[in-house]
């Protein structure tokens, strides 16, 4: 027998990641990474997803540029963090085709330019398992 878990009940165990990302006073951020090198921080607002909708829990202030990029290099993963700071998920990027959690038509970082988050999705599905779709413009 599969596990199955009802949209309502989705919504609401996505509002508990939303309620994760509130935790502390200071900003929460999605940022791109190559390895353990920090390419492109994006500020979510203070209300990181809003509320969960059915299977999906939307990133409320996209887009979002990050324009301080410092170091050139590829992305390979993100890391969203609460607003303490803490890491609450990560994962791999990729070309589109690659197999990343999230997949992306180009790579590069270019230092000083601006990177742009135009959305970000968590979706949950019927056996609980989360994936996540991003719109990501790297330069």
């Amino acid at each position: 027998m599969a596990l199955t878990i009802a949209v309502a009940t989705r919504a609401l165990m996505l509002d508990g990641f939303e309620d994760s990302m509130e935790v502390g006073a200071s900003t929460a951020n999605f940022t791109v990474y190559q390895g353990n090198t920090s390419l492109a921080v994006f500020p979510l607002n203070a209300t990181p997803f809003g509320a969960g909708t059915n299977d999906a829990l939307t990133v409320t202030s996209a887009p979002i540029d990050s324009t301080g990029t410092e170091v050139a290099g590829t992305a390979n993963r993100f890391i969203l963090t609460n607003q303490n700071g803490t890491t609450v998920m990560t994962g791999t990027i990729s070309a589109v085709g690659g197999g990343g959690d999230i997949e992306v038509p180009a790579l590069t970082v270019t230092a000083a330019a601006t990177q742009t988050l135009n959305s970000l999705v968590l979706r949950m599905a019927v056996n609980g398992a989360v994936s996540v779709e991003a719109s990501l413009v790297l330069v």
